[in-house]
C-alpha cells in the first residue's frame, strides 16, 4: 500500500512540476510579440483492479498546447495586410499632398506671375525694362516646372529604393520560414514544438505587411506553403524562392517586382502583390506617374499657346517672332517620346499638335508583320483598345512606310518600324509617352528681351450670314504683306465671256477684239459681224437675225458706217432685255466680204473688292496672268487666291459657293510700333478653356490634379483609421484566445505550488507508513 501510495505521490509531483514549468513559461513570455499561451492536457491514469475495485493510478500529462485559433489567427494576417496598406498609402499620399501645396504651387504662382509681367508689358509695350521684366518670369516658370519634375521623380526613385530594401526582408522572411519547416520536419513524429510554430506565426504575420499572404498547413508545419499575392509561391517546404526588381520592357523605368525560380523570373502584376509592396507600386505608377504626366500636359499647353503667338506676331524690330520657350516639337522630343525595346530600329515621331486634345497617360503600340503588311494595335492610357467608328483597327493595315496617324492631339509618324524590312512573323511593342517629361523638357529660348513679339496682325476673314452656298474662306498665311492691309470682299458672280475672232479668209488688216469685264450676260449666243461693199458693218445672231446696233448718236440701227465712228471704234449691240452692251472693238483695215465672229457665254467667277476705294482688285491667275476675276470654283490645287504683284497667296476658298455668296476680308499691317494684341492674347491664356476638350485651363489641369491628390489623402486618412480599428478588435480577439493573463497565472502559480507540496506530503505519509511496517517486521 506504502508503494502505491508513493506512486500516486510522485505522479502528483511530476504532474504539479509540469504545470508549474508551464505557468512560469506563460509568465516569462508575457510581453513576448506572437507568443501563445501554453495550456497543460493533464489527465487521470489508468485504474487498476483490486480487491474487487478499480483504485485511480494517479495523474499525468498527456500534452502540453498552444491557446491558438487560425481563424482568428488568419483574420489577424489579412487585418494586418489592410492596415499596412492603408499605412503605406497614407504615408505617401502626405508626400505628394506636401508636393501640391508647396513644389507645385510654385509653378502655378511662377505662371501666374508671367502673365501678369505681360499684363503689365502690354501697356508699355516699347519698354525694354519691362520686356525683361517678362523675360525673367518665363525663366522662372520654366524652372518652376523643372522643380516640379525633379521633386517628383525623386519621390518616384524613393518608392524604388523602398520597395529594393522590402524585398531584402521579404526573401529574408522567406528563409526563415523555410528554416523553420526544415525544424519542424525534423521532430519527430507528433512532436510540436509550440515556440517555434509561435516564430512561424510572427513571421508571417510580418511578411504580411508586405504582400497578401495566404498559408497551407502541412507536416506539422502550420505554413508548409506560403503563397503571396494570387498565387506566387515564396515558400515551400523548406524550399524558398527570390523576389527582386526587374527593370520593364520597353520602359526600363518601369521597374516591376519579380518571383525568381531557378534561372527564371516572372514579373509579377502590381494589382496582384498586395500589402505594402503593392501599394507602393500602385502610388508609383499611378499617383505619381499620373501627377507628372498632368505637370508635363501644363508645361505642354503652357509654353506651346505661348510660343504659338509668338511665332504670329512681330518683335520689336519688326520681324516674325520666334518661340519663347523650347520647341515642344524639336526634333529630339519627338523621338524622346516612345520607348522601344534595346536594339530596336523602329523609328517613330511623336508631334504635339492640338493642346486641347492631349490625355495623360501612356499608349502602347504593338505592331506585326506578315511578310507584306504591317498590322497596328494601339491602345489608349486606360489599356483599351482603340477602333474606328465601325469597329475597325484604329490603324488600317498596310504595305508601305512612312505611315502618320493622329490620335488625340497628336501625330505618330511611323518611319521604320522593326527594320527595313522585318522579318516575317516579327512583332513589337513600344510605349508612347507624350506628356512624361513635359515639365522637365520646358526651357526659354529667348535672351532678347526686344525678341518677344508685342503685335500680331489682325486679319478677319468672314462669311455673310445669307450665303446659300457652304464654301470656307480662310487664310493661308497668319501674316500678310503690309500693302495688302485693308478691307475687302469676295464675290461669287455669274459672268460673260466674250471670244472675239476674225475670218482666217479675211483679206483686211482689221484687228477684231471683245472688251473685257463686259457686262454681255443678257447678251449670251453666237454672232457674225459683217463689212460689205458700201462700208457698211452689219451684225447678225446664230439664226441670221439683224442685231440692232448703236451709232455714235445712240441711236438703235441695223448697220454701222465702217470704219466705226463711236468712241475707241466700239462696237454696242442691244441685248435681249434692252440693254446696251459694249462687246468689242473693230479697228480700221477691214475690205468687202470681211466676217468677225462673236461667242457670249456666262460662267461662275470669283472677284476681290477693295471696299474702301469700291474698285476691283488685280488678281494672279493659274498661268500667272494678272485678271480681275478668276473662274470658279478655283482650278489650282489648293483653292488659293493670290493678289497680282504677290509671290505667296493670301487666301484660299473651298468649292460649293453659290452665286451671290459673298464674304469679308481685313487685313491688318504686320508691323506696328507700340502693337500690344499679341501680349492682350498672352494673358488671355491664363483662363481661356484651351485645355482638356475645352473644359480646363492650363492653371485648371493643376487644380484638378490637386484636388485629385487631396481627395486620395482624404480617403487614405479615413481607410487608415478604418484598418487600425478592424486590426485593433482581431489583435484583440487573438489576444483573448492566445494572450497570457498575469492575474490568472498567478492563481495557477499558487495552485500548481500548493498541489506540489500537496504531492510532496502523500510521499512523505507513504515513506512513514513504509518506515512503519518495517519497524514492525
Amino acid at each position: 500500500m506504502a508503494s502505491d501510495l508513493m506512486q500516486l505521490g510522485i505522479s502528483g509531483l511530476r504532474t504539479s512540476q509540469k504545470q508549474l514549468d508551464v505557468t512560469s513559461h506563460n509568465i516569462s513570455n508575457v510581453h513576448t510579440p506572437g507568443y501563445s499561451r501554453q495550456v497543460v492536457d493533464q489527465k487521470a491514469a489508468d485504474a487498476q483492479w483490486s480487491g474487487g475495485n478499480y483504485y485511480g493510478s494517479g495523474a499525468y500529462i498527456d500534452s502540453v498546447n498552444r491557446a491558438y485559433d487560425q481563424f482568428a489567427a488568419r483574420e489577424l494576417t489579412l487585418s494586418t495586410t489592410q492596415l499596412e496598406e492603408s499605412n503605406v498609402r497614407q504615408q505617401h499620399m502626405m508626400m505628394l499632398d506636401d508636393f501640391t501645396s508647396k513644389s507645385a504651387v510654385n509653378t502655378v504662382n511662377s505662371m501666374n506671375d508671367f502673365y501678369n509681367s505681360v499684363r503689365s508689358l502690354s501697356d508699355h509695350p516699347n519698354d525694354l525694362g519691362s520686356r525683361q521684366t517678362v523675360l525673367e518670369s518665363a525663366n522662372q516658370a520654366a524652372n518652376s516646372f523643372n522643380n516640379s519634375y525633379e521633386t517628383l521623380t525623386n519621390i518616384r526613385r524613393d518608392v524604388n529604393e523602398q520597395l529594393d530594401v522590402t524585398l531584402e526582408r521579404v526573401n529574408a522572411l522567406g528563409q526563415e520560414l523555410a528554416a523553420i519547416n526544415t525544424s519542424l520536419q525534423e521532430l519527430p513524429d507528433g512532436d510540436k514544438n509550440h515556440d517555434l510554430l509561435d516564430k512561424q506565426r510572427g513571421l508571417i504575420n510580418e511578411l504580411a505587411k508586405y504582400t497578401k499572404v495566404t498559408v497551407l498547413a502541412d507536416k506539422g508545419s502550420l505554413a508548409d506553403k506560403v503563397i503571396i499575392g494570387s498565387g506566387d509561391t515564396l515558400v515551400s517546404g523548406v524550399e524558398s524562392s527570390q523576389l527582386k526588381m526587374v527593370s520593364g520592357d520597353p520602359d526600363l523605368e518601369d521597374k516591376q517586382i519579380a518571383i525568381v525560380n531557378g534561372n527564371q523570373a516572372k514579373a509579377i502584376k502590381s494589382d496582384h502583390i498586395g500589402g505594402g509592396l503593392g501599394v507602393m507600386l500602385s502610388i508609383r505608377d499611378d499617383v505619381i506617374d499620373k501627377s507628372l504626366d498632368e505637370m508635363g500636359r501644363m508645361a505642354i499647353g503652357f509654353s506651346k499657346q505661348i510660343n504659338d503667338l509668338q511665332q504670329s506676331g512681330t518683335d520689336l524690330t519688326g520681324a516674325m517672332g520666334s518661340a519663347l520657350f523650347t520647341d515642344v516639337n524639336s526634333p529630339t522630343l519627338l523621338k524622346e517620346r516612345v520607348l522601344k525595346p534595346l536594339g530596336s530600329q523602329t523609328d517613330i515621331d511623336v508631334k504635339i499638335d492640338d493642346v486641347n486634345a492631349l490625355k495623360a497617360g501612356d499608349y502602347k503600340l504593338t505592331t506585326s508583320f506578315d511578310g507584306t503588311d504591317y498590322s497596328f494595335r494601339l491602345f489608349d492610357p486606360a489599356g483599351n483598345e482603340m477602333k474606328q467608328a465601325d469597329g475597325s483597327a484604329y490603324i488600317a493595315a498596310t504595305d508601305t512606310l512612312p505611315l502618320e496617324v493622329n490620335v488625340d492631339g497628336l501625330t505618330l509618324t511611323m518611319n521604320t518600324v522593326m527594320g527595313t524590312p522585318p522579318a516575317t512573323g516579327q512583332s513589337e511593342t513600344v510605349i508612347i509617352q507624350p506628356m512624361r517629361r513635359g515639365a522637365a523638357n520646358i526651357g526659354v529660348e529667348m535672351n532678347d528681351p526686344r525678341g518677344l513679339a508685342g503685335h500680331r496682325q489682325t486679319n478677319i476673314v468672314e462669311a455673310n450670314p445669307n450665303n446659300t452656298g457652304t464654301a470656307q474662306l480662310s487664310q493661308t498665311s497668319q501674316q500678310t504683306p503690309d500693302a495688302l492691309a485693308g478691307t475687302y470682299q469676295i464675290d461669287i458672280i455669274n459672268s460673260a465671256d466674250l471670244v472675239a475672232t476674225a475670218n482666217a479668209a479675211n483679206s483686211g488688216t482689221a484687228t477684231f477684239e471683245a472688251i473685257s469685264g463686259a457686262a454681255a450676260e443678257n447678251a449670251v449666243g453666237n454672232y457674225t459681224i459683217t463689212v460689205n461693199a458700201t462700208n457698211k458693218l452689219s451684225m447678225n445672231d446664230g439664226s441670221g437675225n439683224a442685231v440692232k446696233l448703236i451709232d455714235d448718236t445712240g441711236a438703235e440701227v441695223t448697220e454701222l458706217d465702217y470704219p466705226l465712228t463711236t468712241t475707241g471704234n466700239t462696237l454696242t449691240m442691244v441685248a435681249s432685255d434692252g440693254s446696251q452692251v459694249s462687246v468689242a472693238t473693230l479697228s480700221n483695215g477691214a475690205v468687202d466680204g470681211d466676217e468677225f465672229s462673236l461667242a457670249i457665254t456666262t460662267s461662275d467667277k470669283l472677284t476681290v473688292r477693295n471696299t474702301q476705294t469700291n474698285t476691283l482688285m488685280d488678281l494672279k491667275d493659274d498661268a500667272g496672268n494678272t485678271v480681275q476675276a478668276l473662274a470658279y470654283p478655283l482650278t489650282n490645287a489648293n483653292k488659293e487666291i493670290t493678289f497680282a504683284g504677290q509671290t505667296n497667296p493670301t487666301l484660299s476658298l473651298s468649292d460649293n459657293a453659290n452665286v451671290g455668296d459673298n464674304f469679308s476680308v481685313t487685313l491688318g499691317r504686320s508691323s506696328a510700333v507700340g502693337g500690344n494684341t499679341n501680349f492682350l492674347a498672352m494673358q488671355q491664356i491664363q483662363h481661356e478653356k484651351t485645355m482638356n476638350e475645352g473644359k480646363s485651363s492650363v492653371i485648371d489641369l493643376f487644380e484638378g490634379l490637386a484636388t485629385d491628390i487631396g481627395m486620395q489623402k482624404s480617403n487614405a486618412d479615413k481607410t487608415a483609421e478604418v484598418n487600425q480599428l478592424d486590426f485593433d478588435a482581431a489583435s484583440e480577439r487573438v489576444s483573448n484566445i492566445s494572450g497570457v493573463n498575469l492575474d490568472e497565472e498567478a492563481a495557477n502559480l499558487m495552485k500548481f505550488q500548493q498541489s506540489y507540496m500537496a504531492s510532496s506530503r502523500i510521499m512523505s505519509v507513504a515513506k512513514e507508513t513504509f518506515d512503519t511496517l518495517m519497524r514492525a517486521v
